[in-house]
C-alpha cells in the first residue's frame, strides 16, 4: 500500500481537483470523478496484489533457506546473532571483569552497519517469535502489525 499511497494517490487527487476547476455540467462532472475513484480503486487493488506478491516471495526465500540441505544455509541467520551476542558480551561482561583482575584487554570494535544490522535481526527475530507465540494461544488471537494481519488458531 506504501506505492499506492506514496505516488497513485496523490496523482489521482490531483486530478479530482482539475475535475473540480472545469466547467462542465453536474452529470459529466460526476462521470470524470466516477472514472477516477474506479482507476484508484482499481490502482490500490493493484498496489494490494504486488505487496502480497513481494511478501509471498520473501516467504519462498525463507522457507527455501530453511528447508535446504546445507547446514550453513540453515544455521546463518542465528549464527550470526549468536557471534555479535558473544563479542558484545565479551566487550561489556568480559572485559570489565577482567579489568577487576588487573589485565589490560582490548575490546572488539565492531563497524555501526553491523550493530545496526544485528539490532534490525534481533527485533525482526524476536518480533516474528512473538507474533508466532500469540497466533498459537487458543481463542481469537490476531496480531495487526504494519496492516499486515495473521491470523492464529480458533479453538
Amino acid at each position: 500500500m506504501a506505492l499506492f499511497d506514496s505516488l497513485v494517490k496523490p496523482a489521482l487527487d490531483s486530478v479530482n481537483d482539475l475535475i473540480a476547476q472545469f466547467h462542465l455540467s453536474p452529470e459529466d462532472k460526476a462521470k470524470a470523478q466516477q472514472a477516477v475513484a474506479d482507476a484508484a480503486d482499481k490502482a490500490r487493488a493493484q498496489a494490494e496484489d504486488y505487496d502480497v506478491k513481494l511478501n509471498d516471495i520473501a516467504g519462498q526465500n525463507i522457507r527455501a533457506d530453511a528447508s535446504s540441505g546445507d547446514k550453513f544455509t540453515e544455521r546463518a541467520r542465528p549464527s550470526f546473532l549468536y557471534v555479535i551476542i558473544a563479542v558484545l558480551a565479551f566487550n561489556y561482561i568480559g572485559i570489565p571483569c577482567a579489568q577487576l583482575f588487573g589485565s589490560h584487554v582490548a575490546p572488539i570494535t565492531l563497524p555501526t552497519d553491523l550493530l545496526s544490522l544485528f539490532g534490525v535481526a534481533i527485533c525482526g527475530y524476536s518480533m516474528s517469535r512473538t507474533a508466532e507465540k500469540v497466533s498459537a494461544l487458543p481463542g481469537d488471537s490476531q496480531i495487526n502489525i504494519l496492516g499486515m494481519l495473521k491470523v492464529g488458531n480458533k479453538s
